[in-house]
């Protein structure tokens, strides 16, 4: 794309002949994109696409399209079967190989000999995510009564001028119950077999976050060390 058809306001960025630089290209591409086109990257044309997903549309969508499913639905295996299930069905209706596609998922994990602690580490994040399954006002996926009333309280009190933290409005709705379930924490034995747990339902991968603001700092600092010389080394083997 040439650098004059970029449609970005003056204010927002100069012109590139306003940068006064000795020498530039006319215009820029994503070369890895355009060459993979050409050659088949794997022996393929396609990009791979992977794709957050937490309700039955944008899975579904996503099952068809994407090479991998990241779902969004938390670290219950209920859910997480549950999103599998749709998307090897929707492959399968479409004359697809169910089988033709890889799982992730995004877990909030806080991993810490205090299950206080721990749990404070992922609150804050937690939130985000579970708020995904319900922000259209319904639960996305299987939840018990509970559950549903949980989420359908914390998508009423979100503040988002305090999104992501552990000492935020919304993170004081979640009980204990409810983070223990769709988030990963404890002692690093807890952690271990609740990953284990999600490896036996088919995901591939799994992107962790946890110690978002307002956590403690130093809680976190435990749990990225536990994390990485106790979780990890047995997951992987």
């Amino acid at each position: 794309m040439s650098f004059d058809e970029i449609d970005i306001p003056h204010e927002a960025a100069p012109p590139l002949a306003g940068l006064h630089l000795h020498d530039a290209p006319p215009a820029s591409r994503i070369g890895w994109i355009a060459d993979g086109l050409k050659t088949g990257a794997k022996g393929s044309t396609k990009v791979p696409v992977e794709v957050a997903a937490s309700g039955p549309k944008v899975i579904a969508m996503s099952a068809l399209h994407a090479e991998r499913v990241m779902f969004t639905l938390g670290a219950d295996t209920e859910r997480l079967a549950w999103g599998i299930a749709l998307a090897k069905k929707t492959r399968q209706d479409a004359g697809l190989d169910p089988d033709g596609i890889a799982f992730g998922a995004y877990v909030n994990l806080g991993c810490h000999g205090d299950m206080d602690a721990a749990r404070g580490l992922v609150r804050g994040g937690l939130t985000t995510f579970a708020r995904f399954s319900v922000m259209h006002g319904k639960a996305n996926g299987p939840v018990s009564a509970k559950d549903r009333e949980q989420l359908e309280m914390l998508v009423t009190n979100y503040d988002m001028k305090a999104h992501t933290r552990g000492d935020s409005r919304q993170a004081g709705t979640l009980t204990d119950d409810f983070v223990d379930r769709f988030a990963i924490v404890g002692t690093p034995d807890r952690c271990i077999e609740r990953l284990r747990a999600l490896k036996a339902l088919g995901l591939d991968k799994v992107a962790i976050s946890g110690g978002m603001r307002g956590a403690s700092a130093e809680d976190a600092a435990v749990s990225k060390k536990l994390v990485a010389e106790q979780v990890l080394p047995v997951v992987r083997r």
